[in-house]
């Protein structure tokens, strides 16, 4: 029977023994607070049923996770359900998966859909994994795009690894550009499109005229290298890595860009204003005929 459970959104009380556990607690709501609204999760998935860029990652991910039936499985970070989708579709309809998400709005925009009864929502983060694992541990926790965010990649991962039963796995998507792999960002459709929204910036003021666009190399949060490592040196028996290309329109990338949650992050210190005309330029004067590469890095890492 599909369900909601709705976790306290208010941080811990302060621990003063434990300064990074109060950090966590903040950073972590900066975020969520980013897509907890209802129009930015309308916004989302309209973006999802109109483009494939998530379904086609969440497919991708679902057939590297290599799930069979009756496996206990999560959904971590589950948005609006586009990875959801993917599990039930091949699990069926005996598919037994709790799906978590700390955006309440993003759980009631996926609870729209009819889905199978063992489907099970909660509001919550990786913190919640430990009470949710039941008697054996998730076969599966599956985090499609959204692990990269996490302001505390440790603590993240280690919870899922605790999470896991033996011999289950984690299987995450990341952005390509955001794991050090950004070469697809120099190829001339792309660098049309990224010299498009320095050009815009500067017409509406976002920066300086002599600013220029931030290097490929500075969206990189963390290096492949570095997940791999971290996955290794906490107990993870083997770690395999697979790049799952995509192309995508670059009307459907300017699209992705004004989803509010992504706008907040590309534009944080624009006014209202300067948001709905930086939108309504990028729309109107991109290429949309063009279309850039977009890959995804798939990472699985199995517990012994």
């Amino acid at each position: 029977m599909s369900a909601e459970t709705d976790f306290p959104t208010e941080p811990d009380e302060p621990d003063h023994k434990s300064d990074h556990r109060f950090d966590q607690a903040d950073a972590t709501s900066a975020i969520v607070s980013a897509w907890d609204r209802a129009e930015n999760a309308a916004a989302y998935a309209r973006f999802c049923a109109a483009s494939d860029y998530y379904r086609s990652v969440s497919r991708a991910l679902v057939g590297a996770a290599q799930l069979t039936q009756g496996e206990r499985v999560c959904d971590l970070g589950c948005g609006t359900g586009e990875t959801l989708l993917a599990i039930t579709q091949v699990l069926g309809a005996t598919a037994q998966v709790v799906a978590i998400d700390p955006a309440l709005a993003m759980i009631r925009q996926a609870q729209q859909v009819s889905w199978p009864e063992g489907i099970e929502f909660v509001r919550g983060t990786s913190r919640q994994l430990s009470s949710l694992r039941g008697n054996h541990g998730f076969d599966a926790v599956l985090c499609s795009s959204a692990a990269w965010l996490h302001p505390h990649r440790e603590a993240l991962l280690r919870e899922v690894f605790s999470s896991l039963a033996p011999h289950g796995r984690l299987a995450l998507s990341i952005p390509s550009e955001f794991v050090g792999e950004s070469a697809h960002l120099t190829e001339p459709s792309a660098q049309r499109f990224l010299s498009l929204l320095s050009s815009l910036r500067t017409e509406l003021g976002l920066w300086p005229a002599q600013e220029s666009l931030p290097s490929v190399d500075s969206l990189s949060s963390f290096t492949l290298s570095s997940w791999i490592d971290q996955l290794s040196s906490l107990g993870f028996a083997r770690v395999s890595v697979v790049v799952h290309p995509f192309v995508m329109p670059i009307r459907d990338w300017a699209e992705h860009l004004a989803i509010p949650a992504v706008l907040d992050g590309l534009l944080p210190e624009a006014s209202d204003v300067q948001r709905r005309q930086f939108v309504l330029q990028l729309t109107q004067r991109c290429a949309q005929d063009e279309q850039a590469a977009r890959p995804w890095h798939l990472i699985v890492a199995w517990r012994s």
